[in-house]
């Protein structure tokens, strides 16, 4: 009796931190338990399924259960949008025109032709002689412009354009870490990666919404050499330093100019974002 009280004790707490897990910068998990009946039944079903991770029984008699539930996958699926990400098969064709019978084609309207205009004869053009060109005299009281002379100093130089801060041993990318260390960053399940114009680089069309509820968007760590050795980001990853965190509840990641052109570059030769290889450190 005590197991079975100490497991529904566990279940109840797990539900309580489950409602505080954020969405995105706008929305928590409790958002959508309350305006939809089936999400909070669907929610409610993935927490009772929860596994136990482990069971200890103490002296006294009293029994300490501890359970646990994966945030991607049922979680993700009953959370995420139905529209959520990138349409992952191929765009609808559209249907063939139907061949028309002979006697049913009928001949378009010809346009009206148009009737030949008169020439117009434009007026004689009367001739102007030039008039001789008057040398410029300054005025009275001022002295001519003087063209200035060299200085001798050098021109300022152009400031050097903004180098990518990345970490990469070169070749094919792997996965992306991205150390958002000192940003103030929160975790968020459909966090976002963004340019310092505030286009979207990575979530938006790159995934797809099964790779996303499979896999989860993002994974999170607290160390940059742990998450650069993590299986999820497999052997080669590109390492990226955000600037700053964004959104409402600052869960998206900001990188700077050059780091998101090296990310787009790095995107267009691998496929490591379409699979949400990706490890955010915070």
């Amino acid at each position: 009796m005590a197991e079975r009280a100490a497991y529904a004790v566990a279940l109840r707490n797990l539900l309580e931190v489950v409602k505080g897990v954020r969405v995105d910068s706008e929305s928590l998990i409790e958002n959508f338990m309350v305006t939809s009946d089936v999400i909070r039944t669907h929610v409610e079903g993935v927490v009772k399924g929860a596994r136990i991770v482990s069971t200890q029984y103490m002296s006294d008699g009293s029994v300490e259960v501890q359970v646990a539930m994966p945030l991607r996958g049922a979680l993700l699926d009953a959370v995420v949008p139905e529209n959520y990400g990138r349409f992952a098969g191929p765009l609808p064709l559209k249907p063939a025109p139907v061949p028309q019978k002979p006697s049913e084609v009928k001949p378009l309207p010809q346009p009206p032709k148009p009737e030949p205009s008169k020439p117009v004869v434009p007026p004689p053009v009367q001739e102007k002689k030039p008039e001789p060109a008057k040398p410029a005299i300054p005025p009275t009281g001022q002295a001519p412009e003087k063209k200035p002379e060299p200085s001798g100093q050098p021109e300022p130089a152009t400031p050097p354009q903004e180098q990518p801060t990345v970490d990469f041993k070169g070749g094919v990318a792997t996965g992306l870490v991205i150390d958002g260390r000192g940003l103030g960053l929160r975790p968020a399940l459909l966090p976002k990666v963004l340019d310092t114009q505030g286009r979207e680089i990575y979530v938006g069309q790159i995934v797809t919404r099964t790779n996303a509820v499979d896999q989860g968007v993002a994974g999170y760590a607290k160390d940059v050499s742990a998450a650069a050795n993590n299986f999820r980001v497999t052997d080669n990853p590109a390492i990226l330093k955000g600037v700053r965190a964004s959104g409402a509840a600052r869960t998206d990641i900001v990188l700077g100019q050059a780091d998101a052109r090296m990310l787009r570059q790095l995107s267009d030769k691998g496929d490591f974002l379409q699979y949400c290889r990706v490890i955010i450190v915070y």
